[in-house]
């Protein structure tokens, strides 16, 4: 689900490094590391009750990355208005 998200956020931009919001990238990558760090530190594990997934989950993570980015490019172009 944060992967979706994460995707989504990187998505609805037109061009994604630009000086108009530098942050964004640095933003987006922090919060993942934060997710990792909950599923794999022993201390967060114990806190959130969580547990670390294997390869297909991180397959999961990182395929719904794409779809959440590949979505928001085509919702954006379809509605973008024509100047």
């Amino acid at each position: 689900m944060l992967g979706g998200q994460l995707g989504v956020a990187l998505g609805l931009r037109a061009r994604l490094l630009t000086r108009a919001n530098p942050f964004l990238p640095a933003s987006v990558a922090a919060s993942a590391l934060l997710a990792a760090a909950a599923l794999y530190l022993p201390p967060l594990q114990t806190l959130l009750d969580t547990r670390p997934v294997g390869r297909a989950g991180f397959g999961l993570a990182a395929a719904a990355v794409l779809a959440g980015s590949t979505a928001a490019r085509l919702l954006r172009a379809a509605f973008r208005r024509k100047t």
